[in-house]
């Protein structure tokens, strides 16, 4: 709503105060009432605080504000001290053999340039339209010529090759002619600098078979793209849209943002009992509460989880 324009900052904070009073009335609620087992609860509000207050906070995003009342600047840091309140109440409330586990699936920073990908295949001969002498593309790939185009993008950072076979009007061989697009489109990406600050707006370009494992592995994205820091996949991108320019400032209030290349946002794992894992990674999640609530090593092992539990 408040990246709509449809309420401002004070009015948006309203609610998300009466939000937070409300998951907290549940959270103690569900507090008294537990005996066993695994309770599990989420708290929304660090993540749209963020999303929305972090030009407050970069001098560099185009709608830093310095004169900014001190209230907004601090936002970001105000709640998390409000989840520190609520974390210590919790702890409060644990029995010896509890154990507690507090998450986050991943990081924060700052959003300045929004990247529109499929104005980039276009640009490089690799997407075209249905009209040849058209810049721009409607949402949905509608105006997408599939009998010319080799790739299209979708979502925050999804590139597709148009394959023979699976997509219903692919063009590309599977073998030596999809491996050398994918090959171009990486080279190109990762070497793509933005004109306005001299930085690459792409950190590294991330295969499938790297990302993705399993039986339906054939439908994910061919590639993933990791943006630096300050870049993502713009709105129109994620619907599948053509604008004429390649990059642009963001201006919306949707400031902050997580969809960079995973090492540059990892996010906040803390326990009340000692991790013993060195590299501890969220798929670690299921197999540790399993392991907490009774499984065997051998049975949590059979499932053939990608992660292992975080105590011994």
């Amino acid at each position: 709503s408040l990246n709509e324009k449809r309420l401002d900052e004070k009015r948006f904070l309203e609610q998300a105060e009466d939000v937070l009073q409300e998951h907290e009335k549940m959270l103690a609620l569900e507090l008294q009432r537990f005996q066993k087992g695994v309770l599990y609860f989420y708290f929304e509000d660090p993540d749209i605080i963020q999303h929305m207050f972090w030009r407050y906070i970069d001098p560099k995003h185009p709608l830093y504000e310095p004169d900014a009342p001190p209230e907004y600047k601090n936002m970001i840091s105000t709640w998390y001290e409000k989840m520190d309140e609520i974390l210590g109440r919790v702890m409060a409330q644990l029995g010896p053999e509890d154990t507690l586990l507090v998450l986050s699936d991943h990081g924060f920073d700052t959003y300045r340039r929004t990247v529109h990908l499929n104005s980039w295949l276009r640009d490089q001969g690799l997407l075209e339209l249905k009209d040849a002498g058209a810049m721009e593309g409607e949402p949905l790939l509608k105006s997408i010529d599939w009998s010319k185009t080799k790739a299209y993008a979708l979502g925050f950072g999804s590139i597709y090759i148009n394959e023979i076979g699976r997509e219903s009007q692919g063009i590309v061989k599977v073998g030596a002619d999809k491996e050398q697009l994918k090959g171009q489109i990486v080279k190109g990406l990762e070497s793509w600098v933005d004109r306005k600050f001299g930085e690459q707006v792409v950190n590294k370009v991330h295969q499938r078979q790297d990302v993705y494992r399993g039986q339906m592995t054939q439908h994910a994205p061919d590639l993933i793209v990791g943006f630096n820091i300050g870049y993502g996949a713009s709105w129109q991108t994620a619907l599948g849209a053509v604008p004429q320019e390649l990059i642009e400032d963001n201006l919306r209030k949707w400031s902050g943002s997580h969809l960079f290349d995973a090492k540059f946002v990892e996010g906040v794992l803390f326990s009340n009992r000692s991790i013993e894992k060195t590299d501890p990674s969220i798929m670690d999640l299921t197999p540790t509460i399993l392991h907490l609530v009774g499984f065997s090593d051998e049975e949590i092992r059979s499932f053939d989880f990608d992660g292992q539990s975080l105590f011994k």
